[in-house]
C-alpha cells in the first residue's frame, strides 16, 4: 500500500510537471539542455534571422570583424557553414563592428555595422554575402559599400524593401560634445546609393538635442517608420517615432511635421531614465515601442501609437505601461509581434540578491496586460548562473519561440514552449503560378467556433501579412484566393484561421517561386502618390517614361537588374498619362490615372 501510495504520488508529479513545462512561455526541455544552448562562441549577438528552414543566422559584434553563425534547427552547430558554422569577415584588414542583419529572398545576407575610415574615425559599412557566407563581388566593392557622412557614423538597423532595395538608419556625428543626428539611406541591390531617394540616397535629420534611432520598419504602403530616443540625455527623454514617404522625404501627414512622441513620467517629478530599444509595427498599423524607462531604477517600458501618429490611449496606461521586475533593474531589449498582436518581449532582469541577473521573456495581451497564461503571471525568468541578457526574440514556424542572449560574452540560444497553434483542420493547402498570379486553394475538415481565414503572404518565411480575409462558410468547404499581385521570387503563404473567440490558428506554411511571364503591367490604377510597374527584366535595362496625353515627355528614369520599379508620380497633375516601358528596343504602352 505504502509503495502503492508512492507511485501514485510520482506519477501525478510527473504528469503535473509535463503539463506545466508543455505550456507557454517555459523552456522547451526537448532543446539543448533543458532547454538552453550555451554556444562556445565568443562575441554580442546583435541580430537573429531564421531561414525557410528553419537554420538559425546570428550576426555578431564585439570583436575587430563583423561574424555570422549559423545554427541547425535543434541549437547545434551547421559545420557547413564558414569554419564550425561561423563565417568571420575581415572588410579591407580594417576593425570593423556589426549591429544588424536582414535577409534577401534569394538567401543572400545583408550585415551592417561600421569601419574604421582612419582611426578613430569610422564610416557607415553595409555588406552583402552569399548564403554560404562568403562575400559577394556583384554588390558594392568585392562586397562592402562604405558611406562618410561625419567623423562618427554609426548604422542600427537595416530592412529589405519588397522590391529588392536596401534601407539603412543610423546616427552620425562630429565629435562626443556635439549633438548626435540621424540619418535614412536607401541602396539599391548593387550597392550603390539609390539616386531617387533623399538628396543623393539619403535623408539626414538634424535635432536640436542628441537623439539616437535603432529601429525601421516598412508599411504595406511602402512608407518606412523610424523609432528611437529624443533628448536622450535630459531628465525626461521622450520615445520617438517618425515616418517618411517613399522617396524619403518627411510625411508631415503623420504626427507633427512628420513626428510623435511619447514621454513616460509626464507631470511626474523626477529623473527618468527612458531608453527605446525595438519597435515593430502590428498587422492593424499600430507601432509598440519597447525599452526601458523609471526613476530610481529602470524598469521595463512598453508604449504603442495608433497608425496616423497619435498615441494610442487604450494600450496599458494612456498609451504607454511600465513593468517591474521584482524591485531590480530591467528592461526590454527586443519585442516580436505575435499573428494575434500579442506581443512577445525578452530582456533582462537583475537577481534580487546577490550578483548576475535573468534572461527575461515576458508577453503582452494587444491591449497591455500580461499575459497570465504565459509563463509564470506572464513572465518568465532564466538564470544562467552569471549575468544574462536576451537580445532578440523570435516566433518559429511551429510556434515555438527563440530567444538569442549573451552569457557575458557567449552567445545564448534558449528555445521556449508557445502556443500549440498549427491547426489539425486544415488539408490539402496549395500554392500555384496560374500566368501573372498565385492562386492559393485550402480545404477545411471543421469549421466550428471559426469567424474567418486570413491568407498571410511573407518574403523570408518569418514576417507575415495578411492580404486577403474571406468569412467561414460554417461547415467543411473548399476555399480559393488569387493574389494578382505576388511577390517576384520566392514566396511563402499560410491561412489564419480567425475563431470567434478571438484567438488564431494557422495552416501549415507552402512556398512558391513566382517567375514572371514578361507581361508587363502597372499598378495600383488609378493611383494617388506612387505606382509599380512590374514583370521587368532583370537582365537589361527599363527605361521608363511618362508623357502626357499628347506624348510630352514629363518624366524619365532608368531601372537596371530589377524585376520591378516604383515611380513617384505625387507631383503630377490630377488626369490620364501614357507610361512607356522599354526593353532591349521593345516599348509596351501602359495608360495610367492620377487621382
Amino acid at each position: 500500500m505504502k509503495n502503492s501510495l508512492k507511485l501514485l504520488f510520482t506519477t501525478s508529479f510527473l504528469i503535473i510537471t509535463i503539463i506545466s513545462f508543455s505550456q507557454p512561455g517555459f523552456l522547451d526541455p526537448t532543446f539543448g539542455n533543458g532547454g538552453i544552448i550555451i554556444a562556445q562562441r565568443i562575441g554580442i549577438p546583435v541580430g537573429t534571422a531564421i531561414l525557410p528552414d528553419q537554420k538559425i543566422l546570428v550576426a555578431g559584434g564585439g570583436g575587430p570583424y563583423f561574424y555570422i553563425d549559423r545554427f541547425n534547427p535543434d541549437g547545434s552547430n551547421d559545420e557547413s557553414f564558414g569554419s564550425d558554422g561561423r563565417v568571420s569577415l575581415n572588410l579591407d584588414n580594417r576593425r570593423s563592428n556589426c549591429s544588424g542583419i536582414s535577409i534577401q529572398p534569394d538567401g543572400k545576407i545583408i550585415l551592417i555595422g561600421f569601419i574604421i575610415s582612419q582611426n578613430p574615425y569610422q564610416d557607415i559599412a553595409i555588406v552583402r554575402c552569399k548564403p554560404d557566407g562568403s562575400l559577394d563581388s556583384s554588390f558594392g566593392i568585392n562586397g562592402l559599400t562604405t558611406i562618410n557622412l561625419k567623423n562618427y557614423d554609426y548604422a542600427n538597423d537595416v530592412l529589405i524593401q519588397p522590391d529588392g532595395k536596401i534601407v539603412v538608419i543610423g546616427n552620425f556625428t562630429n565629435s562626443s560634445v556635439d549633438n548626435v543626428d540621424s540619418y535614412i539611406l536607401r541602396i539599391n541591390s548593387d550597392g550603390n546609393l539609390d539616386q531617387n531617394f533623399g538628396e543623393e540616397g539619403i535623408t539626414k535629420i538634424h535635432y536640436p538635442v542628441s537623439s539616437r534611432n535603432v529601429h525601421v520598419s516598412i508599411q504595406p504602403d511602402g512608407k518606412l517608420l523610424m523609432g528611437g530616443t529624443f533628448n536622450r540625455y535630459s531628465i525626461k527623454p521622450d520615445y520617438i517615432v517618425e515616418r517618411f514617404n517613399t522617396d524619403g522625404s518627411v510625411d508631415n501627414s503623420y504626427g507633427v511635421n512628420g513626428k510623435t512622441y511619447f514621454e513616460f513620467g509626464e507631470n511626474q517629478s523626477g529623473d527618468w531614465g527612458s531608453e527605446l530599444y525595438d519597435m515593430k509595427l502590428q498587422s492593424d498599423g499600430k507601432i509598440v515601442c519597447a525599452g526601458e524607462s523609471g526613476t530610481n531604477q529602470i524598469s521595463m517600458a512598453l508604449c504603442r501609437f495608433n497608425s496616423n501618429g497619435s498615441i494610442d490611449i487604450g494600450f496599458g496606461e494612456n498609451g504607454g505601461l511600465i513593468t517591474e521586475y521584482k524591485n531590480k533593474e530591467s528592461s526590454i531589449q527586443s519585442i516580436y509581434i505575435q499573428p494575434d498582436n500579442n506581443i512577445l518581449a525578452t530582456g533582462f532582469g537583475l537577481k534580487s540578491i546577490g550578483p548576475g541577473g535573468y534572461m527575461i521573456l515576458s508577453r503582452y495581451k494587444n491591449d497591455g496586460t500580461l499575459d497570465e497564461g504565459f509563463g509564470e503571471n506572464g513572465i518568465q525568468a532564466t538564470y544562467l548562473d552569471s549575468l544574462s541578457s536576451g537580445e532578440n526574440v523570435q516566433l518559429l514556424q511551429d510556434n515555438k519561440i527563440l530567444v538569442t542572449g549573451i552569457q557575458y560574452s557567449h552567445i545564448v540560444l534558449a528555445r521556449y514552449n508557445g502556443d500549440n497553434v498549427l491547426a489539425a483542420n486544415f488539408k490539402d493547402v496549395k500554392a500555384t503560378q496560374e500566368n501573372n498570379a498565385i492562386t492559393i486553394t485550402w480545404q477545411t475538415l471543421n469549421e466550428t467556433g471559426t469567424k474567418s481565414f486570413t491568407v498571410e503572404r511573407s518574403n523570408n518565411a518569418n514576417d507575415y501579412a495578411g492580404i486577403n480575409t474571406v468569412p467561414a462558410k460554417g461547415v467543411a468547404s473548399n476555399y480559393s484566393y488569387t493574389d494578382k499581385n505576388p511577390l517576384c521570387g520566392t514566396s511563402y503563404y499560410r491561412i489564419r484561421e480567425n475563431a470567434a473567440n478571438g484567438t488564431n490558428t494557422f495552416s501549415p506554411v507552402v512556398k512558391v517561386v513566382f517567375n514572371s511571364t514578361g507581361v508587363i503591367s502597372l499598378y495600383p490604377n488609378p493611383a494617388k502618390n506612387i505606382v509599380t510597374i512590374k514583370g521587368l527584366n532583370e537582365n537589361t535595362t527599363a527605361i521608363i517614361r511618362i508623357t502626357d496625353m499628347n506624348g510630352r515627355e514629363i518624366s524619365k528614369q532608368n531601372f537596371t537588374q530589377s524585376s520591378s520599379a516604383t515611380l513617384n508620380i505625387r507631383a503630377l497633375a490630377q488626369g490620364s498619362y501614357f507610361v512607356l516601358v522599354e526593353e532591349n528596343g521593345k516599348v509596351t504602352n501602359l495608360r495610367m490615372i492620377k487621382e
